[in-house]
């Protein structure tokens, strides 16, 4: 069984996320890799807007209702203010956040190599945001609300106070910008499988650190294997990191018959020797090479199909 710890053998390469995608693409032009980032940036960036919303109403929302359990007089606006202000300047601050992420994203197995980038991220971030906010709150307060706003009395002291809730939002933001960047890679990877598939007519598996292209009319037989699928192509077994339905959808890509005959068994058709009754529906399947597969009342019709 290949689990991705032999020297790599004709047909294979080893790569990363983005190599596999480049390399499985083949030649994949600019547009499509720029698509792809905007597909991300636009994505992330109004989820964090929800989400920064919903965090402006609650904690506006909720200076009103401590300021009135406490009795203090407060302006009914103040609080939406002085909370709309602090979010109008992070999300001013997110399309560079985005663009910070994507030079040094944190997703890659180098990921030891971005984090001082991104140390260094948040303490701009935070600093941006603290002066900005601080300015505008001073500046604009005693115009509306007809008092002043004293924040940079002891900036020392603001600054650290502000970072610690700055450095949570900075890491907060990066990871959801890197969670739809993995999403992004993972359809790309499966549509370059795809096309590879009809192009070529051979499979493309993940194995380990590695790609495996293999001719997908040698495909005898699969099983699933918790989150892996175990693969048989001519006298190989490949423990490949997908689903049965993904293989299955790839080798049809490709022209192969392969028909799900067990919640845990995918096998080609033209493969099945014979097929014997077990009992209760449930059947045994014998391939070409002699081998036993089980299969399952409730994959039947497809079998009979």
């Amino acid at each position: 069984m290949d689990t991705g710890d032999e020297r790599p053998e004709p047909g294979l390469v080893s790569t990363g996320p983005t190599g596999l995608i480049a390399d499985m693409s083949r030649q994949p032009s600019l547009d499509r890799e720029t698509l792809a980032e905007r597909r991300i940036a636009r994505r992330a960036m109004v989820t964090i807007c929800v989400i920064m919303l919903a965090n402006y109403l609650v904690n506006s929302s909720s200076i009103m209702m401590e300021a009135d359990r406490a009795g203090r007089d407060i302006q009914a606006l103040q609080p939406w203010f002085i909370e709309g202000v602090s979010m109008a300047v992070i999300l001013a601050l997110l399309p560079l956040l985005v663009f910070w992420e994507r030079r040094h994203p944190v997703v890659t197995g180098d990921w030891r190599r971005a984090l001082p980038f991104h140390i260094l991220g948040a303490l701009v971030f935070s600093l941006v945001h603290v002066v900005t906010m601080g300015v505008v709150r001073e500046t604009l307060h005693p115009l509306l609300f007809g008092v002043p706003y004293d924040f940079f009395s002891n900036p020392l002291e603001v600054f650290v106070y502000e970072l610690r809730k700055d450095v949570v939002t900075y890491s907060v933001q990066v990871l959801a910008v890197s969670g739809f960047r993995l999403l992004e890679w993972g359809r790309m990877e499966v549509e370059a499988a795809r096309a590879e598939a009809r192009e070529t007519s051979r499979v493309t598996l993940k194995c380990g650190g590695r790609v495996m292209r293999l001719p997908a009319g040698e495909f005898r037989a699969a099983k699933a294997a918790g989150n892996y699928v175990e693969a048989r192509f001519g006298e190989g077994r490949h423990l490949a990191r997908l689903t049965l339905r993904e293989l299955e959808a790839l080798l049809r890509e490709a022209g192969v018959d392969a028909v799900r005959v067990h919640r845990s068994w995918l096998v080609n058709r033209d493969q099945i020797k014979e097929i014997i009754p077990t009992g209760e529906g449930d059947v045994t399947l014998t391939l070409s090479d002699g081998e036993s597969v089980p299969g399952s009342r409730r994959y039947r019709d497809r079998l009979a199909a």
